[in-house]
């Protein structure tokens, strides 16, 4: 991205867009390789800061174009998710538990079975990458997020009494900094009572931090270069510490359907003791980062407020 700061919504837009659309386009043919592990990921990336670029432009957007772009975000990220989830089982989870039960016979099974699940996905991932449908999502994000020619109709209805929204050629830094300052404050209602948060909503607000993130670094170009760096550093490890969080929670579910896959094939018995230990480490695991979410938490709200106050 240029280190030039956009003058306006539209010129915003196509700036913030470049690096998720490059990414998109370098990566998603690979999702379909002989190593797949990477470029899934780095797609599924790709595509989640472009469907957080398209909520926050939405109001200067055609609404039509606006919910085209997300159904087709949202079948990409479909299509990608589990070959992404099986990858993290056979290379992350797996060996994590092989390394702390290593005379687990069970285990084994359960990686085969993951191994089994995963290869007719590569098939899928092909028959997708190269079909029309993925060619015209593609031209769809340039159209939106690229063409000068994308603009609101003049006659766009909006809600009695509703102030008009931004247009594209409004101007961007006011319009960024006010939409980064709603989502951190939201952010932090949100994670009002951390501690106590349900799982659903933990999730929730791992996704809050995940879309402000990206917007951040969308528009890194109008903030204070030092602060955000290190606003940057502490979302990262924070990131990282809700992501591990949540893999923790979800492993029971994959663990368990990938033992009733293996069970028909290997010794029933073995399976769900391995079943056990991978739903156990998932629990245990999860105890351990939810109690030290506190201080991760509060080193990003502490530099985020020190930005904001910069701006």
């Amino acid at each position: 991205m240029s280190s030039r700061k956009p003058k306006t919504i539209r010129d915003g837009l196509a700036a913030s867009a470049e690096r998720p659309l490059a990414q998109l386009a370098a990566n998603l043919p690979a999702t379909a390789g002989d190593n797949p592990f990477d470029p899934i990921h780095d797609a599924r990336v790709a595509l989640r800061r472009l469907g957080a670029l398209v909520r926050a432009f939405a109001p200067a957007l055609p609404a039509r174009a606006v919910a085209d772009m997300k159904r087709e975000i949202r079948w990409l990220r479909r299509a990608l998710g589990p070959a992404r989830d099986l990858d993290v089982f056979i290379h992350e989870t797996a060996p994590e538990l092989r390394e702390l039960f290593p005379s687990e016979p069970g285990l084994n099974a359960l990686l085969e079975a993951a191994r089994t699940r995963r290869a007719p996905l590569a098939a899928a991932l092909t028959r997708i990458v190269a079909s029309g449908r993925c060619r015209r999502t593609l031209a769809m994000a340039q159209r939106l997020f690229v063409a000068k020619g994308v603009r609101r109709p003049n006659g766009a209805r909006r809600r009695a009494g509703a102030a008009p929204g931004p247009t594209l050629d409004g101007a961007f830094a006011p319009f960024a900094r006010a939409l980064l300052r709603r989502r951190y404050k939201k952010m932090r209602e949100h994670a009002d009572g951390l501690r106590k948060l349900s799982e659903d909503d933990l999730h929730r607000l791992r996704i809050r931090l995940r879309n402000f993130r990206y917007l951040c670094d969308s528009f890194r170009m109008l903030l204070p270069e030092r602060r955000y760096a290190e606003l940057r550093m502490a979302m990262q490890q924070l990131q990282d510490h809700m992501g591990a969080l949540n893999d923790a929670a979800t492993a029971p579910a994959l663990v368990a359907s990938l033992a009733r896959h293996a069970a028909r094939t290997h010794n029933p018995a073995l399976v769900a003791r391995a079943a056990g230990f991978g739903a156990g480490w998932g629990a245990a695991r999860r105890l351990v980062l939810r109690a030290a979410l506190d201080e991760p938490w509060h080193r990003m709200t502490k530099r985020a407020d020190r930005m904001f106050a910069a701006l």
